[in-house]
């Protein structure tokens, strides 16, 4: 058995979530000289990517609804290995709410890896002699948004004697902090010295010590060593991975488990590079968001050139979300204005005013790609951010009725509405590592 010392951090009340008070944490963790690891319960992207910036690294992601008990550990295994902590953030269900089979759940993730439960309460919510339901299973709490230390004090007594488990700390209400946060674009990252504040407030009402104490507390069983066993080198493809303050959202582990198996894995920037990398086989265009972007990515006319004669010449593009609204013809924004793109793909995209958190699909695939072959599942989180307004000449490529368009192709551009994370479905990781040649003899007539 092995440490890693590690917490899980979720939310129990309806409509509350642990956003703020994690990233709080986080950093008051990194003040006091620990490297953190910030882990999702869910393999989808959030809205902000604050806890990267304390952390001083990316988020990785973990998800019971799209690996095996055995896969979990050694992703987990793969991403804490150089920490000191960990903090998986998620959601808990209250007590006597049955479990759902929408996506990667908290409570079992925290059953797999043997991982201390945390639950953040919304002080500012609570109704008195009125408490929201104990989960189950709870190893201690945080209090957000507390009005001053009387108040800590008063519900750290009376929630320690009905739950009897600890208060670890707790986080006051912060108006000005929390209303520049609501004010951020989604896709940031909030200035460090907001998070510091951050760090700093949570820090006066709270015990790292034991919280220290408790992440250390049980050992991880010990995790296998397959998909990120070195040596599995199987192609010498060169990826593109475009990367810039348009495009950023990746699954790390994807990024990493493709060098592992002998890819070239690249950075581009299509707000800033007129080229692609030398040698390119493959464009990989994460989400992000291109509607902020969009008089730079337009001015960069070579970029736009690169990639339409990569697609002229037979090689191929991935693209997801933002992604794929950067390939597509147009992108619409609510007050109607229309954005030219990059046109690979025959379709408009139109920006949607009340995006809600992705969804968890299976998408079953009804038209050979590059990337799956008809009858093929894939399972991802669904993106509300964008539809797709088909045009003549792009392929709907996904069931069930009315997620046709989900994934789509044209030529060998490929894009997807659902978040995929790839690593957790290595069949699919394995199509970008297949040379050219033997993914058109399988797939003939696909592209055209």
């Amino acid at each position: 058995m092995s440490a890693f010392p590690r917490i899980a951090v979720g939310a129990i009340q309806p409509g509350i979530d642990s956003q703020v008070i994690t990233w709080a944490l986080i950093d008051a963790l990194v003040q006091s000289g620990a490297q953190v690891q910030h882990f999702l319960s869910r393999a989808c992207f959030v809205p902000y990517h604050a806890a990267a910036g304390p952390a001083g690294s990316e988020s990785r992601h973990l998800d019971t609804w799209l690996m095996t008990p055995e896969l979990c550990r050694e992703f987990f295994a793969h991403g804490a290995s150089v920490c000191d902590l960990s903090v998986i953030e998620g959601r808990f269900r209250p007590a006597q709410i049955e479990r759902a089979c929408d996506g990667g759940d908290l409570e079992l993730l925290c059953e797999w890896l043997h991982v201390p439960r945390i639950a953040v309460i919304d002080a500012s919510r609570l109704v008195q002699c009125c408490w929201p339901g104990r989960p189950e299973q709870v190893d201690g709490v945080l209090l957000d948004r507390v009005t001053d230390r009387a108040q800590l004090i008063r519900l750290q007594t009376t929630l320690e004697a009905v739950w009897g488990v600890p208060v670890l700390g707790a986080l006051e209400e912060l108006p000005r902090l929390r209303a520049a946060i609501s004010r951020l674009p989604a896709g940031s990252r909030p200035e460090p010295e907001t998070c510091h504040a951050l760090g700093a407030a949570f820090l006066r009402y709270s015990s790292l010590g034991r919280l220290r104490e408790m992440a250390a507390r049980r050992p991880l069983l010990e995790a296998p060593q397959q998909a990120f066993r070195p040596g599995l080198g199987l192609t010498d493809t060169r990826v593109a991975v475009a990367y810039d303050a348009a495009f950023n959202c990746y699954f790390p582990d994807t990024l990493d488990m493709l060098e592992l198996r002998g890819a070239t894995v690249v950075d581009f920037s299509p707000l800033r590079d007129e080229v692609l990398p030398p040698e390119t086989d493959i464009v990989y265009l994460g989400c992000g968001h291109p509607e902020r972007f969009a008089d730079e990515l337009m001015r960069n006319h070579c970029l736009t050139l690169a990639l339409t004669n990569h697609l002229c010449a037979g090689h191929r593009i991935y693209a997801e979300g933002g992604g794929l609204a950067y390939l597509c013809q147009q992108v619409v924004l609510p007050d109607g204005q229309r954005l030219p793109m990059v046109g690979a793909l025959p379709a408009v995209a139109h920006l949607q005013p009340q995006a809600g958190l992705p969804t968890p699909i299976e998408l079953t695939l009804a038209q050979d790609t590059w990337l799956a072959r008809t009858g093929d599942r894939l399972r991802g989180y669904l993106s509300s951010h964008w539809r797709i307004e088909p045009q003549r000449g792009l392929i709907g490529c996904t069931l069930p009725a009315g997620h046709e368009h989900d994934l789509v192709r044209a030529h060998q551009a490929v894009g997807s509405r659902a978040h995929l994370n790839f690593a957790a479905q290595p069949r699919y990781l394995n199509r970008f590592l297949e040379p050219q040649g033997v993914l058109c003899r399988a797939g003939r007539g696909q592209g055209r």
